[in-house]
């Protein structure tokens, strides 16, 4: 009785990291489905609402107020007053020379914001590969 144990087939090297990188790209599809699961944005809020039931609780309470707020008009005084004309041309007088600081002030935080992101950015990019941080 002659009792040959099948001889294994050797794989040449391309076939083995052909072998390997099919293996990586099924387990890579299992975990991006359960990524995708676990970094849904229903999932998330589902699990930030258990976590953090006052928190929300205390939010929705906010915008519930400032919803009343913009959706019901202000009451007005039981007495008319003299002095509203005057703090008016004072609210337009401040207006007139805020509205130009402003703007400039606006343009400026604009720059500097593009500038620092622009930087970022570009700094981010140029790193090689090998020194990015993992998330």
């Amino acid at each position: 009785m002659d009792r040959r144990q099948p001889t294994e087939q050797r794989l040449t090297p391309k076939q083995e990291a052909v072998r390997d990188l099919e293996h990586a790209r099924s387990l890579l599809g299992t975990h991006i489905h359960l990524a995708s699961e676990e970094w849904a944005p229903r999932a998330l809020v589902r699990r930030s609402m258990q976590n953090h039931l006052w928190a929300w609780a205390a939010g929705a309470g906010v915008a519930g107020l400032f919803l009343l707020r913009a959706l019901l008009p202000a009451r007005r005084g039981k007495f008319g007053r003299d002095n509203f004309d005057a703090s008016a041309k004072k609210g337009g007088l401040i207006a007139l020379i805020l509205t130009p600081v402003l703007a400039m002030a606006r343009q400026a935080a604009l720059k500097y914001g593009t500038h620092l992101l622009q930087t970022q950015l570009r700094n981010h990019i140029s790193r090689p590969e090998g020194t990015r941080p993992r998330a």
